[in-house]
């Protein structure tokens, strides 16, 4: 099978990399409007962009052409909280990902629990173990109508992380059994972890 991504429309397009580039983390995203009512989606199209200023990227697609409510606040407050998701919030972020009209928050739906940021707006999920507090530093847009995304790239001014997982100095990355997107509606969990360490070339040459 060959295809010519210029041949195709944003619905196949969609599909199609959602398909490919798995598996894929979730952001949790929560903002407030300017009334200060909460905001809370999951996005996957996200990942790290920098480590020194610690920045991180998420791809926020339109709805029937029109800004989501994610973007829409973060374009007026400049502020958002990253949320780590594990298997347990499957259910409840499957519900947060619903169109709710701008006039109903999704904590309550879907059974968030929330608490306070320290140094933006939005508050933090407190069903998650993680969470980072962000400020926006920049929002790109690619593509046209239907297909156009807006690539907001924000700062982590502040990292949260449940003390029970907290080891060796470190978040600890199985403890936190976090879920993961893979293409249609699959997901995965952290079931049968390996450890692979990374290769260091000389040492490898030197067992050839």
């Amino acid at each position: 099978m060959q295809i010519s991504g210029e041949k195709l429309g944003p619905v196949e397009s969609h599909h199609l990399l959602r398909n490919l580039v798995m598996p894929r983390p979730i952001a949790l995203v929560s903002t407030v409007n300017q009334e200060g009512r909460v905001n809370v989606a999951p996005f996957s199209f996200y990942g790290v962009v920098s480590v020194l200023p610690p920045l991180l990227g998420i791809a926020v697609g339109r709805r029937q052409g029109k800004e989501k409510d994610t973007l829409l606040n973060i374009r007026q407050t400049g502020e958002l909280v990253i949320n780590l998701v594990t298997e347990s919030m499957a259910q409840k972020i499957n519900i947060a990902a619903m169109d709710f009209p701008p006039e109903e928050s999704e904590v309550e739906p879907a059974g968030f629990s929330v608490r306070s940021a320290v140094s933006v707006r939005p508050p933090l999920i407190a069903d998650s173990p993680a969470q980072m507090e962000c400020i926006v530093k920049e929002i790109l847009k690619f593509g046209q109508d239907q297909g156009a995304h807006d690539y907001v790239i924000a700062e982590a001014v502040v990292f949260h992380i449940n003390d029970n997982l907290w080891k060796n100095g470190l978040p600890d990355c199985l403890g936190m059994n976090v879920l993961g997107r893979l293409g249609d509606d699959y997901y995965h969990g952290i079931r049968e972890p390996f450890e692979m360490k990374r290769l260091k070339y000389t040492e490898w040459r030197g067992n050839k």
